[in-house]
Formats: C-alpha cells, structure tokens, sequence
C-alpha cells in the first residue's frame, strides 16, 4: 500500500523528522510513501536536502521524493541546488494557496512545469478553497500539457474535480483531507482508476489532537474498508503514478 501525500520537516506545530515519519507509516501498516518536505516554504533547500537523503537512507526504494517546487526556488540558486542534489526526484509539488504567485505569473509556472517536463514526473498541484487554487483553475493547464500527469490534491471543490477528470485524461486525484461524501460521489462517476490514497500526515496533528500519526493512517484505510466494496479499496490503495 502507498500513502501517496506524506510530509515531514517544520510546519507550524513544531518539527517532524524524516525518522518520526518513517516510523509513523510504517507502524500504519503502509509500504511505500510519496513524500515532500514543509521545510521548502522557509527556503532551506540544503536543509530538505539533508532530511530527503536521511528518508531514503531509512526507506531505500519505499520512499518516493517529490520536489516541492517555490517562485522563490525557481528565481534564485534553489532551483539548480535542488536539481544537482542526487536525489531521484519522482514529482514536483506546486501549493498554489501558501505561493499564490503561480496563479499570477504564468511564466513562473511554466517554467516549473518544464521542471516536471525534464525530470519525466507527475505534478502535485493543491487544490482548496481560494480561487487560486480551486480544481477547475488547473483544467486549462492540464489540457494544454498532455505529455504531464496531473494530480489534484484533496479534490476541492468537489464539482470542479469531477469536470477536470472528466476532461483531462491526463489527471488524477488523491484523498488526502477528503470527505467521505466526495470520495463517493468520485467512485460512483467511475474515477477509481485515478484516485489515490493519501493521508496528509503529519498535518492532520493540527485537527487531531489527540490521534497519533499513525493511528490517522489507520482509522484513514478503515474507513475506505468501511465505506467501499472490495473491488473500490483494491483500486484505490494499487493505483500509483510516482516511481512506475
């Protein structure tokens, strides 16, 4: 099983070390993450660095590194440190609500697509509740880059999600932080194919308090086990873009 959106690295709550989150997924149960570091958004790219090569040194080939790109990376020396790190980057990661220049300088993401080009990997891309970063933003982009994968993160809102898999083969989405009731409504338009399973963690330790990582894995996979026929749950917890 894959949990396809992980994290580690300083957020608000505090720090979560590559070995904190290695050990969190792996008492869950979950063979393989796809992960990025929250330490990119204070522009530590020697420190992502360091945390990603320790990750790997734990996982081997059970973790797949995404490349959370920033506008700031792509304008200064973060960009080619990030790219020259040895690290065998297998996506690239864009938040369009906590960098919102993506959404006002198309250049900028261009460019960062063509990151995505270079490297041969999906695009992560955030979607959420700001106009600039609600799924139907990103139909445009992944219609006129079909060579790319797509993948909508959490799904929001749900309407404008179901219109971009409908019209862009090239897209996925992943149920990290998604409602129960969106997943459904998913499944029952036939996307199961192209949803994959992800938790968000550790960021669900702002919300459940009193919840351990690994037990949000775990309460995460049995309600999919819950709610979904058999031939669902299969789908869903196989489908992969990173690192096939």
């Amino acid at each position: 099983m894959t949990d396809n959106h992980v994290h580690m690295g300083w957020y608000t709550d505090g720090y979560h070390s590559p070995l904190e989150m290695w050990l969190a997924v792996q008492e869950a149960g979950v063979d393989e993450i796809v992960v990025s570091s929250t330490t990119t958004c204070a522009e530590l790219y020697k420190v992502v660095v360091r945390e990603m090569k320790e990750l790997i040194r734990l996982g081997g080939n059970s973790i797949h590194p995404v490349l959370w790109l920033t506008p700031r990376m792509m304008k200064t020396w973060g960009i080619r440190y990030m790219l020259h790190s040895k690290i065998k980057w297998q996506g690239v990661k864009m938040h369009w609500m906590a960098h919102r220049e993506w959404y006002y300088n198309k250049k900028l993401m261009n460019d960062a697509l063509d990151v995505a080009r270079k490297l041969s990997v999906p695009v992560l891309l955030h979607t959420g509740n700001f106009k600039e970063c609600h799924a139907g933003v990103y139909k445009t982009i992944c219609q006129n880059n079909p060579d790319l994968t797509f993948v909508l993160a959490h799904g929001r809102p749900i309407d404008e999600t179901l219109e971009v898999l409908s019209q862009c083969a090239n897209t996925y989405v992943d149920t990290a932080f998604m409602p129960v009731e969106d997943f459904k409504i998913m499944v029952e338009a036939g996307f199961s194919k192209r949803i994959l399973f992800g938790t968000d963690v550790p960021i669900n330790l702002l919300f459940y308090k009193d919840m351990t990582t690994a037990d949000y894995i775990k309460s995460s996979i049995e309600t999919i086990k819950k709610e979904f026929l058999p031939s669902v749950q299969n789908q869903v917890f196989s489908n992969k873009v990173y690192g096939i």
